[in-house]
């Protein structure tokens, strides 16, 4: 069985969401994005630790944007499927299958003004709400249900080490009840007299029958005969019935308690306590499918714990089990299988969703995309704009391009992508697919004699791949594709420039070149490095006019030096720089992105 779709309408941040999802999900956004509010939505539907109170909501938890005077709803629909191979869930849920699609099953949560209500509602007791299934209002949902689809939630405040030693909280509690059914009543008594010997032991060391005696004495004279504790000194109690709530879990080889622990080391023991917790209801046959869900579940953990803890989580094949998590990890993101990931932003008035689940990418694309989002590249899926660059170069230069142009991109949450090559296909569609508005630097790259400039195509490509994820794009016609391919550079570039796409008429180090001061300082470094007399009487010619540039002759010179070295020289010399003049497509570039993301 698996959780595959979630809608929600008019619920606090959102006004409307349709959100198809993968077996686990993990749901990225900024703070005060809705995060939270999705995960209580789902609870509403499925917690059973949740009270009728906490589900009769108030006027307040309706979207902003709703009219009261049309009798708005909050909806919460969860859909499930594949859970035909289990014959008792399909038995319990056959009433709630979608007439149109009997391989669904729905469960909604409503709260509606209540039909007596004939003017405008005024206050929360004007609402009811009600959870049903199968899209049939009529269908309640019974206790069984919630019982055998379970939800637990760990929220962000969650207090783990409390949860450990509390045994009345504690996760490790049914599991320990349990095993100590299956444990002979007779094997517990000779236990429990060998603990009673040990007790005594103990109390009879004269320094501790001293300190009992007079511990007990002292409750004795505050509170009476009629109310004396009886208290007594001991390990801990030996009765045979209650003799399983003494054990508890302890680290380092049994050394130190709980207590004693990490809070990384605490939340990484309560997560575990819980698959386990889920693992034995299945096999009891208490619960056929949990869902655990966990805010900020990398808190407290260091950075090679999140990778280590949540590649082994997310590996898990175990059907009856996903996880869904709230995060702003990078570290945690870039681990993530690509199409658990949704993420929240807002847009304009209300949050929106967008989900990985379905995006069309082939395995060798997503399989490229999850290798590429390492920790310190996946910051790309919280960023508000991304720039997508070819290669070091770029990367290193156009943020200090940005800076020279008075835009700080970290500030606007601008993040520059270097996609390592010209294949920036699969990245578009992880862009697109997840609403983040971006722009592409890239070269023209003119091959020699009448062949198309390797750039045409690229560009074409890059516009087909915005259409495979937004619909709402238009594809290219034939005699769209026929005048790409016949038009000259200015025009062609002209109009990409319209959709985000950026092109100069070579290669990036040739138009540094062909920019006043940041040729300068270009031929000032290849004049730093030393070459032998005819490259240096070549550099000299091009100071003195920089029109004899020659392309084949600069780049060569640039590969003996290494790109990537090369714009660090070329970064650390123009900062600070105020009269340096930034390459026209390159300006045009970061402006484009700049007022995306303030419009956003």
């Amino acid at each position: 069985m698996r959780l595959k779709n979630l809608k929600i309408n008019n619920f606090r941040n959102f006004e409307s969401v349709d959100i198809p999802l993968s077996s686990n999900i993990v749901l990225l956004g900024e703070n005060r994005v809705g995060k939270s509010n999705l995960l209580f939505a789902m609870r509403l539907v499925i917690d059973q630790t949740l009270s009728d109170s906490a589900r009769q909501l108030k006027i307040s938890d309706f979207w902003d944007g709703c009219d009261l005077s049309k009798k708005p709803k909050i909806e919460v629909h969860l859909d499930f499927t594949d859970f035909e191979t289990d014959l008792y869930l399909t038995s319990l849920l056959t009433d709630y299958r979608l007439a149109h699609d009997p391989q669904t099953v729905r469960l909604s949560y409503m709260f509606r003004c209540k039909p007596e209500i004939t003017g405008l509602p005024t206050s929360s007791e004007d609402f009811e709400f009600i959870v049903y299934g199968g899209g049939v209002e009529t269908r309640s949902i019974h206790n069984q249900v919630r019982r055998r689809i379970s939800l637990d939630f760990l929220d962000a405040l969650r207090d783990a080490e409390n949860q450990l030693g509390s045994w009345r909280n504690s996760p490790l509690r049914p599991l320990i009840e349990n095993a100590m059914g299956s444990i002979d009543s007779t094997e517990l008594v000779k236990v429990s007299t060998d603990l009673e010997s040990a007790n005594t032991k103990i109390v009879e060391q004269p320094a501790i029958k001293e300190l009992n005696d007079s511990l007990g004495e002292k409750i004795l004279g505050l509170s009476g005969k009629g109310h004396d504790l009886k208290t007594s000194l001991r390990f801990s109690n030996a009765d045979p019935l209650r003799l399983f709530r003494t054990l508890g879990m302890y680290i380092d080889e049994g050394k130190r308690s709980i207590t004693e622990a990490s809070l990384g080391s605490a939340n990484v023991m309560l997560m575990a306590l819980k698959l386990e917790e889920f693992s034995w209801r299945k096999a009891k046959n208490e619960r056929n499918y949990s869902l655990l869900c966990i805010e900020e579940p990398e808190a407290h953990l260091h950075p090679q714990l999140q990778r280590t803890v949540f590649k082994n989580i997310f590996k898990e094949k175990d059907s009856s089990q996903a996880l869904i998590v709230t995060s702003h990890s990078p570290t945690l993101a870039s681990i993530v299988p690509l199409r658990s990931i949704v993420s929240l932003r807002s847009v304009e008035t209300s949050t929106k969703a967008f989900s990985l689940a379905d995006l069309p990418i082939d395995e060798d694309e997503k399989d490229d995309i999850e290798r590429y989002l390492i920790a310190t590249r996946s910051e790309i899926l919280f960023a508000k704009g991304i720039i997508f660059v070819e290669g070091d170069a770029e990367e290193a230069l156009v943020p200090s391009f940005a800076e020279i142009l008075g835009y700080d991109l970290d500030g606007l949450g601008i993040t520059v992508c270097n996609v390592a090559g010209t294949n920036f296909n699969p990245y578009i569609k992880l862009a697109e697919g997840l609403g983040i508005p971006f722009t592409v630097i890239t070269d023209w790259d003119p091959l020699e004699g009448t062949k198309p400039a390797l750039g045409r195509a690229r560009c074409l490509g890059i516009w087909d791949s915005r259409c495979e994820v937004n619909l709402g794009l238009t594809k290219f016609t034939e005699k769209n594709r026929e005048w790409a391919e016949t038009v000259d550079f200015i025009e062609f570039s002209s109009s990409f420039s319209k959709v985000g796409i950026f092109l100069n008429n070579e290669t990036f180090e040739v138009a540094i070149a062909q920019t006043p001061h940041l040729s300068t300082a270009l031929l000032e470094i290849l004049d730093e490095q030393g070459f032998g007399s005819i490259r240096t009487k070549r550099i000299n010619e091009w100071k003195a006019d920089l029109a004899k540039v020659d392309s084949t002759q600069l780049l060569a010179m640039i590969k003996d030096i290494g790109k990537g070295r090369l714009s660090g020289k070329l970064r650390k010399k123009i900062s600070g720089e105020n009269q340096i003049q930034v390459p026209k497509y390159i300006q045009d570039a970061i402006e484009f992105m700049v007022k995306k993301c303030l419009i956003t």
